[in-house]
């Protein structure tokens, strides 16, 4: 929201000086044309009278005829000895090259003239009240020009307020798919992604959620099976030796059922754990051959392309996220498992190979979910619960990396393509 925040602010401002200046040349320009025609007026006065005294008019005879003039008019005329109302060596110098001087005061458009080189005629006209209502005008012209503003700037906003109000409804109504189209307006983008991650995640929760409940289902039906099985032959059986065979059956399958149920609870946790864990600056060189040496496989093999690769993320994750792939591949392998390291623009890429049957590009998508096992996996490969390439999976997107899984062109198996955003140390 602070974006949207601070474009407002922005608008407002800029807006008011921008509307401001507008009207302040408008209601100069108005000034200007209003004090141009009274000075016309005046000048035309001044011209008359400057005739009449041309034509042989005395000067003495001027001041009744003027007094008397301005008892019937709006113009009120003076005659000063210019000794006794002196002026500015500008105003002079103006008035003898353009004749009249007008200056502007409370009382009015006064226009200074010379009758003779020691007298000043000054004619004053009020202003009329006619211009007292444009002031009123421009105030209101101003803010109602800042309002339209307002009204554009929030039109866009209050429409995608009103879809994110239509998909949350929908996506309360269980339309989990819904999503916002992002915009282009940028200080409306971050509402409209937060929600289409916010609306990600709980479809990633919800569709966890059936995975794990339609899986646990599954996979507990088996071994409680067996010990109802083992129990009703536990009671009918009198011979020890039997007895104790049912028991450490019944006991390895109530096994299966805590390690089942332990796998089950850390990929619950891990999303939330994820959430709640900081991230730091981490050696993906010194993760893989700390992983590979506690391995201690002699079918395992660890190639590294460059100097140091470092990345964004967790220590303990990643080597979680790898020690997940090397062992599936260790698994599934005939004898070789190859492990690289390189880097490529501005990312890091590992991937994990093998040697084994690999696996069909149909299954590619389908291994990554909880309780998938592939059917023509061997018995001895089956072991698990199909969790660990969730897991690889769910850290992978927790460091804004990728990973996918394709044909090893090298050694005939599956290869395991993790791509994470490389990152320089902090200064």
């Amino acid at each position: 929201m602070w974006r949207f925040t601070l474009a407002l602010l922005l608008l407002v401002v800029m807006g008011s000086i921008f509307v401001g200046q507008l009207f302040d040349a408008l209601a100069t320009r108005q000034s200007e044309q209003r004090l141009s025609t009274e000075q016309q007026q005046l000048m035309s006065q001044v011209n008359l009278i400057q005739s009449a005294l041309a034509s042989g008019v005395a000067v003495d005879t001027l001041p009744k005829w003027l007094a008397l003039s301005s008892t019937t008019s709006t113009v009120r005329y003076e005659i000063q000895s210019l000794k006794d109302y002196p002026l500015p060596v500008a105003l002079l110098d103006q008035l003898k090259s353009a004749g009249a001087v007008f200056l502007e005061s409370n009382d009015g458009l006064t226009a200074y003239a010379f009758i003779d080189p020691k007298t000043v005629l000054l004619i004053t006209q009020k202003i009329g009240n006619e211009s007292d209502t444009l002031p009123l005008l421009l105030t209101i012209g101003f803010y109602g020009a800042l309002l339209c503003l307002l009204l554009i700037f929030l039109t866009p906003f209050l429409l995608r307020i009103y879809r994110l109000r239509s998909a949350a409804m929908a996506f309360g109504e269980g339309k989990l798919t819904t999503r916002l189209t992002v915009g282009s307006l940028w200080y409306l983008k971050d509402i409209e992604q937060t929600f289409n991650l916010m609306a990600e995640r709980i479809e990633n929760l919800m569709q966890d959620m059936r995975l794990l409940s339609g899986g646990l289902s599954h996979e507990l039906r088996t071994p409680l099976a067996r010990i109802r099985m083992g129990l009703d032959t536990l009671c009918d059986t009198e011979d020890e030796s039997l007895r104790t065979k049912y028991e450490l059956r019944i006991n390895q399958n109530l096994d299966d059922m805590e390690a089942l149920i332990n796998a089950l609870l850390k990929f619950a946790r891990l999303q939330h754990s994820l959430n709640d864990t900081e991230k730091s600056l981490v050696n993906v060189q010194a993760v893989l051959r700390q992983l590979c040496t506690k391995a201690n496989d002699p079918r395992l093999s660890l190639f590294i392309e460059g100097d140091e690769h470092s990345i964004v993320g967790h220590e303990n994750y990643l080597s979680l996220l790898f020690s997940n792939l090397v062992t599936n591949a260790l698994k599934h392998c005939n004898e070789k498992v190859r492990v690289t390291l390189s880097q490529a623009n501005s990312a890091v890429l590992v991937s994990v190979e093998d040697d084994g049957t690999g696996i069909a590009t149909s299954d590619s998508e389908k291994i990554f979910k909880p309780f998938v096992r592939l059917a023509q996996q061997t018995t001895a490969s089956k072991e698990g619960f199909g969790i660990g390439l969730a897991l690889v999976e769910r850290i992978t997107h927790w460091l804004q990396g990728e990973v996918n899984v394709e044909p090893s062109e090298q050694l005939g198996g599956a290869r395991f393509m993790v791509t994470l955003p490389l990152s320089k140390p902090p200064r």
